[in-house]
């Protein structure tokens, strides 16, 4: 007889082996998820909101800080900071909730996340701002929005000045990476803006 280990790729009812959990270090992190085949993880305003609510939850819960987001119509992004390993968990419990709303709402039952999430994590002030300025622009390069301040699911306006947070965001980072001056929000303009 053969061991379990053996049988794991082999023929009709092989065992699947779970894929061990991403290891996360203290740092900022650029994270993204897809909707699972041609499935849209957000219709509507309101399935936005309800969302960034719990999103903004599971950043307190899970003492991470959220410093930018973008949501679009199949997917996200967001750039995070963590103490430690905790981001695996955080998205397992925001997708898994938002999944099963999303789907009694929609009378749907099938998997609305892609199983695996991006994650990438940010080197430098450098990277932090170009991780920045890509999720900025992400509704724009999808054709959402005319330039990245003007859509509204996103916290590009927020973090530039020009309106309020729909939920808490840690400008602490950018501000530093900006050089930490008074005019930071200008400059992140600016940059984001590709007019500096």
């Amino acid at each position: 007889m053969r061991d379990s280990a053996s049988l794991a790729g082999s023929g009709t009812y092989a065992r699947r082996v779970p894929r061990p959990p991403r290891a996360f270090v203290e740092g900022i992190h650029h994270l993204s998820s897809h909707g699972s085949d041609t499935r849209y993880l957000f219709l509507t305003g309101e399935e936005r909101t309800t969302f960034l609510g719990r999103l903004a939850l599971v950043v307190e819960r899970f003492d991470l800080r959220l410093i930018a987001y973008a949501l679009l119509g199949n997917h996200y992004h967001a750039v995070i900071a963590t103490p430690g390993g905790r981001i695996s968990a955080a998205l397992q419990q925001l997708h898994t909730w938002y999944s099963r709303t999303h789907n009694r709402r929609h009378k749907r039952t099938a998997h609305l996340f892609r199983a695996h999430f991006f994650a990438r994590e940010v080197s430098s002030d450098e990277d932090l701002l170009g991780a920045c300025r890509y999720v900025a622009n992400n509704p724009v390069e999808a054709g959402l929005a005319r330039d990245p301040f003007s859509w509204p699911w996103s916290s590009a306006a927020v973090s530039a000045g020009l309106t309020e947070p729909l939920i808490p965001l840690d400008a602490g980072p950018l501000r530093a990476a900006l050089g930490d001056g008074d005019d930071w929000q200008h400059r992140y303009r600016r940059f984001i803006a590709g007019t500096s």
